[in-house]
């Protein structure tokens, strides 16, 4: 019968710690060793079930307390930024002419301009050092996705002012031509991953680019939706739906209703999910038949 672990202190089970703190408050060597208790880096250990993001992150706090900062796809999942499947790596940058990190399970980077927020308890590039950073690991439609939502939200972490004066300050720095290339696609207002790619690939295809939450009303004045993506010249909405649309059947059924109030007005309302974006044709094919081209846009205002 095998021998059940002795328990872990309390305040060890949920984060990284250091084994000089464990050791120091009576835990053995032994018990150190144990297959319940990873080593993020050499000199500390973290729970498996406490193991993630943002335990490793600490774990590497640990070891290395001071001049540092998470960068690249590390800063921005702990910004929240939505990222396409980037691996399990954690990018640390440290201040040139430092040397840069070689621990496994981490990259490291060196950076000579220095700037940095608390995320987490935890020393992060600021906002516009992140996105500049994913301009190195992203194509340019993730790239605008990373910095619509940069931008965007109640509280947003940056704008597009501030990542232009970001690029302006890295000349010939490593993907700063696809940083370029992107930012003259970020608006503000974009709410979900799929609205900014929907968006994208309206205006790849030669359409008109859609104005976002476009607040529809009736005749009195009274407000009727909020439209994802709106063609108010010609009276077309498309809406992105996540998964959250097709299995709650509360919010079903209160698309429904919107979408029956929305063409009551005579606009048409267009449906758009995560299989539209990957087969597109027909999806750009009906949106072209309803809605004139950039050239045949009326003047702003009309």
């Amino acid at each position: 019968m095998a021998r059940q672990r002795s328990p872990l202190p309390p305040h060890l089970l949920d984060s990284a710690f250091t084994v000089t703190a464990a050791t120091a408050g009576g835990v053995g060597r032994k018990r150190l060793r144990g297959g319940d208790l990873l080593t993020p880096v050499r000199g500390t250990r973290v729970s498996v079930e406490a193991d993630g993001l943002i335990a490793r992150c600490r774990a590497y706090a640990l070891h290395r307390p001071l001049d540092f900062a998470f960068s690249h796809t590390t800063a921005a999942l702990l910004y929240g930024v939505p990222l396409p499947g980037v691996g399990d790596l954690i990018h640390v940058t440290v201040r040139a002419p430092a040397r840069a990190p070689a621990i496994r399970g981490y990259v490291g980077h060196k950076l000579s301009r220095w700037e940095t927020r608390t995320v987490h308890g935890l020393p992060v590039t600021t906002p516009e050092q992140t996105w500049l950073d994913l301009a190195q690991l992203l194509g340019r439609d993730a790239l605008v996705v990373a910095g619509d939502f940069l931008v965007g939200g109640e509280t947003p972490l940056s704008d597009r002012l501030a990542l232009a004066r970001a690029i302006a300050a890295a000349p010939g720095r490593r993907g700063i031509g696809r940083a370029r290339e992107a930012i003259g696609s970020i608006r503000h207002g974009a709410e979900s991953p799929g609205e900014s790619r929907l968006r994208l690939l309206l205006a790849d295809a030669g359409l008109p680019v859609p104005l976002l939450n476009h607040e529809l009303r009736d005749a009195s004045g009274a407000f009727v939706a909020r439209i994802d993506l709106a063609y108010p010249h010609a009276r077309v909405a498309l809406e992105y739906e996540g998964d959250v649309h097709r299995v709650d059947r509360q919010t079903w059924q209160k698309d429904i209703r919107r979408r029956e109030r929305v063409e009551d007005l005579g606009w048409r309302m267009i449906r758009v999910t995560a299989d539209d974006l990957r087969t597109p044709a027909e999806l750009i094919r009906r949106v072209g038949r309803l809605v004139p081209g950039r050239e045949n846009m009326p003047p702003r205002g009309m």
